[in-house]
């Protein structure tokens, strides 16, 4: 923690603790010393201490009791929903949404490729199954959503918590966009297609090959999407 020089010490004090998390020298449910600490470490009073710390409890980043102060277990969540309102709430351009999408799931399914457990494999293979029932039954609805969770499985899989952290906060749009699509026909077979592909990759340790997959398969529902 440094001394606060600029005008607004409020605001300074909260970008440096949440700065403090985002490195790792602060983890979720860490203590935050006690306010005449803190005050000395950030060299401000007492009002412009309690008023940061008013906001980080605010916004849900830190939880105080009789115990001390906290930062919030759930401080990742906070980013995370954070990001998805954002993100829903704009105006959001269609191609911006594929094109994050490509780029973040793209990294997925080759990490995925290296990592996935066993049990990962089981779960991703679930889905295609679930899939395939959809499309017997033309149940568009539950095709959807076995299609999220087939990528949802494959963000697990990676085992990178950033990464699933990123995927996570943009499925709300995700979904949207995919029930838009399901309405074009011929997208769920292709999909399907893509999707056993992508598993097969993924299950041989393929990693180059799944992410090519993935970025095909995400570029071919943005086309399907656009007719729809």
């Amino acid at each position: 923690m440094e001394p606060i020089k600029r005008v607004n010490v409020g605001d300074n004090i909260v970008n440096q603790i949440k700065d403090l998390f985002l490195d790792g020298k602060l983890k979720a449910g860490d203590k935050l010393p006690p306010e005449r600490e803190l005050m000395e470490m950030f060299e401000v009073g007492r009002t412009s201490l309690r008023e940061a710390l008013a906001v980080l409890e605010s916004q849900g980043l830190i939880v105080r009791s009789q115990k001390g102060t906290f930062i919030s277990p759930s401080f990742n969540d906070v980013y995370s929903d954070s990001l998805i309102y954002q993100l829903y709430f704009s105006e959001v351009e269609w191609a911006d949404l594929f094109e994050a999408r490509r780029f973040i799931e793209k990294e997925l399914a080759g990490l995925a490729a290296k990592r996935a457990t066993p049990e990962n494999l089981i779960q991703i293979k679930q889905t295609i199954g679930d899939m395939e029932r959809a499309i017997e039954e033309n149940n568009g609805t539950q095709y959807v959503s076995s299609n999220m969770q087939f990528h949802e499985k494959i963000a697990e899989a990676s085992h990178n918590r950033v990464m699933i952290d990123l995927y996570n906060s943009i499925t709300s749009l995700v979904l949207r966009a995919q029930t838009k699509a399901a309405l074009v026909p011929g997208v769920m077979e292709e999909s399907l297609d893509f999707h056993q592909n992508i598993y097969g990759a993924i299950a041989a340790q393929d990693s180059e090959k799944a992410s090519a997959l993935m970025e095909q398969h995400i570029e071919s529902v943005h086309k399907f999407f656009e007719k729809s």
